[in-house]
């Protein structure tokens, strides 16, 4: 690929203070959205931002030891595009504890889905800033990975859900929803396109990640409770199809002169939506292990 222009020098991963989190995570908790940023693979030329360093090692020490976790699912981020030796390079360092959503182009052959398949990944993602691929081909990727066990994962503005809630519906695989549903706004339970995120969890294709509760709200504080009643419905009408997340290491907060939440915070939000032990083992344990492909038992 090529070179890291001149302009774009990796950034550092922020110092965060060490506070272990309230919430004890069960065995096999796993964080469901994170990034992996290894030096050695440049991002592609026309990057939206420049990554940072943030390694398999970085991770294991910053976010998973500390937190309590035991499995990780690596999201390709915008910044690579569709080449994913890093994804790759990833899931190998992770020994059998990761899996990954990969971002391809939409004439992928099929040997070369086999080979991600193979490597750990589990999904494709749809982001629809700076993302690799549109909306237009929705249908006919689905199609093409629903054979080899993939999900969609998208990443949009929630706002338009409403109008495309009949197209995810109809789709032959999973479709997750990054980032509560990424509403921008702060909306109540009642509007169209929350409801359009609870008839996608009760029809049993549909799943949400509880991720990056700062996305496209940046002004509003930690603890963002207008998410909670909003995370509360999720949960009532599926918990069977609610995931969480870190979003580790948080790449675009420095450039927009946000600071990056604790982790331990992070994972403790969802102690606002609920305390029981049981809906927090399927939110960070079994729920994962059915979306992801991880073995039963816990690692």
């Amino acid at each position: 690929m090529t070179a890291v222009p001149s302009t774009l020098k990796p950034a550092p991963i922020p110092i965060q203070e060490l506070t272990p989190p309230r919430l004890i995570a069960p065995a096999g908790a796993c964080d469901c959205h994170m990034h992996i940023f290894e030096p050695r693979f440049p991002p592609r030329r026309n990057t939206p931002y420049p990554p940072p360093v943030a390694t398999v090692a970085d991770y294991t020490r910053g976010i998973r030891d500390r937190l309590g976790l035991s499995r990780a699912v690596v999201i390709q981020s915008v910044t690579h595009g569709a080449d994913n030796g890093n994804l790759v390079a990833a899931l190998e360092a992770f020994e059998g504890t990761a899996r990954g959503v990969a971002v391809v182009e939409s004439d992928i052959p099929d040997s070369e889905l086999q080979r991600l398949t193979d490597a750990g990944v589990r999904g494709i993602r749809f982001e629809m800033n700076n993302g690799i691929l549109s909306l237009d081909s929705l249908e006919e990727i689905a199609a093409r990975i629903a054979p080899f066990g993939w999900h969609i994962d998208l990443q949009i503005d929630g706002r338009k859900l409403p109008e495309l809630t009949d197209r995810l519906l109809s789709l032959p695989c999973p479709v997750i929803l990054d980032h509560y549903g990424k509403f921008i706004d702060a909306l109540p339970v009642d509007h169209p396109a929350v409801q359009a995120v609870l008839a996608l969890l009760a029809s049993g294709n549909g799943w949400v990640k509880l991720t990056a509760p700062y996305a496209g709200r940046h002004r509003r504080p930690a603890p963002w409770p207008e998410l909670v009643p909003i995370a509360r419905a999720y949960l009532e009408t599926a918990p069977t199809r609610v995931v969480w997340g870190s979003e580790w290491p948080q790449s675009m907060l420095p450039m927009l002169g946000e600071p990056v939440p604790d982790h331990a915070l992070l994972l403790d939000l969802l102690l606002d939506y609920t305390t029981d032990e049981g809906a927090l083992a399927l939110i960070l344990r079994d729920n994962p292990a059915e979306l992801y492909d991880f073995p039963e038992a816990a690692a």
